[in-house]
């Protein structure tokens, strides 16, 4: 017995320094990922607003209305315990914070995938996820995506646990999740679901489940009280049937003038999982069918089954046109445990699992690390960008939005001022506005009515339209006086910017 506790404890010990190993690698790669003075935008910009405004006055700021607040809550800790100057520090922060959650989901991931297989495969699939360059990427982003998905590890490794008071614990992690993300809240149905058909022979154990459906509810209700007493959404329920309700009322099953497109969705959705499983998981998913259908690992059954559900919102983004691989992450510790099941095949027959595993590792590591050179963003394009971004910001008039570079504009206006402060003491600008570009009538008219000062016409946008390539070689029109060429400056961000000319 003696001999056998003495086994475990040296195996215990040695899956744990291999995990603090395989997660120190994955932070070190995302740091030497990580963009210098380079500041957030789109929602890590709301993230980043939100999570100061919270740190200064302890309070949702009035009018606030937007859900998914979980994640800005938490940096407004962090943001007390830092005191920056410039807005771009406190953006740093947040980003090494998104790397460092994202980082440690690899512990989870781990004790998860050790339900169903033994450490060495558990460390294999622990690899597969903290290794995926799209995790990866992401995790640089400085959005909500790394802490959400560490919550959903955290709550389907508790919920799978053998120990029973783990598995009421994870309802008050699935409730910290729904704070985080909304959508956490569907998949209180299927855990319900596996709660009571596990358990369905241990009659004492089945009546905890009300205990831990009070400890969800229990999660979720402040932060809903909270903003109902604000005067604005609960943030929660209130967005899950505002879903709901488009699908019904505005969608459609192939209407492309509908606020949902169900066929858009489920065509969508297959090619996004694939596209998250490269570059190399994808290759042994597709043998965990064979596990599933012949019943072999009912626990598998059930993790599929909160797969399914967790893909819904994903569906439902992918049908409203928003094309993003991060709608998909969620499902990813799913399918990494589906990928196990032929490498366990293969480790059975060569029979010799620790050369294996070290092989598996470093094949992981090294394709993804490829794989992240290749489509690596080019920060010094995105330095031009801001440089132009500053110089429009500069501008006594509004612009056209001039493509995914324009987006740094809004940024600029934070500049100007001394952080820490709120986000109602800063004029933003609103310079930059989309119009129509089909035509030089839809240009002009449409410049106009909405004041816009200055054109601007990127050399990737001229592409398809001729009226924009005519625009930027400044082969006619005398509406437009060129002020601005990137190419003075030598930068690979190629832009012209003009001012319009209505008289």
């Amino acid at each position: 017995m003696l001999l056998k506790n003495k086994k475990y404890s040296s195996d215990f010990s040695k899956s744990i320094f291999f995990l603090i190993i395989i997660t120190i690698a994955g932070f070190i790669i995302r740091i030497n990922y990580l963009p210098e003075n380079i500041p957030l935008i789109l929602d890590s910009l709301r993230y980043f607003l939100l999570g100061i405004d919270i740190s200064i006055l302890g309070d949702l700021p009035i009018g606030y209305d937007k859900p998914n607040t979980g994640w800005s809550l938490l940096l407004s800790v962090i943001f007390q315990v830092f005191r920056f100057e410039s807005y771009i520090d406190y953006m740093m922060v947040q980003r090494i914070c998104s790397i460092l959650f994202s980082a440690l989901t690899v512990i989870p991931i781990y004790f998860l995938t050790k339900k169903f297989f033994n450490q060495n495969l558990a460390m294999i699939g622990a690899s597969f996820f903290t290794f995926s360059p799209y995790i990866i990427e992401n995790s640089l982003l400085g959005i909500t995506d790394s802490l959400f998905i560490f919550s959903v590890a955290i709550f389907l490794s508790l919920f799978f646990s053998d120990k029973k008071n783990n598995v009421i614990l994870s309802f008050v992690v699935l409730g910290i999740s729904s704070l985080i993300r909304y959508e956490s809240l569907l998949l209180i149905i299927p855990t319900t679901i596996i709660f009571w058909h596990k358990y369905k022979p241990d009659i004492k154990f089945r009546k905890f489940y009300f205990i831990g459906l009070l400890l969800f509810i229990s999660t979720i209700i402040p932060m809903m009280l909270w903003k109902i007493q604000k005067g604005m959404p609960d943030g929660i329920f209130s967005h899950v049937l505002g879903g709901a309700d488009v699908v019904i009322n505005q969608g459609s099953i192939n209407s492309e003038t509908t606020k949902f497109n169900l066929v858009l969705g489920i065509m969508n959705l297959p090619e996004y999982v694939g596209v998250l499983l490269l570059p190399l998981c994808f290759i042994f998913v597709p043998y965990s069918i064979i596990s599933l259908i012949k019943k072999e690992n009912t626990v598998f059954r059930y993790l599929v089954l909160l797969g399914i559900f967790s893909l819904i919102p994903a569906l439902y983004a992918y049908g409203r046109g928003i094309e993003e691989v991060r709608y998909v992450f969620v499902v990813l510790p799913v399918l990494i445990i589906a990928s196990l099941f032929l490498i366990e095949k293969i480790v059975l027959k060569i029979r010799k699992i620790n050369t294996l595993t070290i092989i598996f590792i470093a094949l992981i590591i090294a394709s993804s690390v490829f794989y992240l050179d290749f489509r690596q963003p080019d920060y010094e394009y995105e330095r031009e960008a801001i440089e132009v971004a500053r110089f429009v910001s500069e501008l006594p008039g509004k612009i056209n939005d001039y493509g995914p570079e324009s987006y740094y504009v809004e940024v600029m206006d934070l500049e100007k001022y001394e952080f820490p402060i709120l986000s109602s003491d800063i004029q933003f600008q609103k310079k930059v506005v989309n119009i129509s570009e089909e035509s030089i009538d839809d240009i002009l008219s449409n410049s106009k009515n909405k004041q816009i000062s200055y054109f601007a016409v990127t050399e990737s946008s001229i592409k398809d339209n001729q009226i924009l390539k005519e625009i930027f070689y400044e082969e006619k029109f005398s509406y437009f006086s060129k002020i601005y060429d990137s190419k003075d400056n030598l930068s690979e961000f190629n832009v012209k910017i003009f001012k319009i000319n209505f008289d």
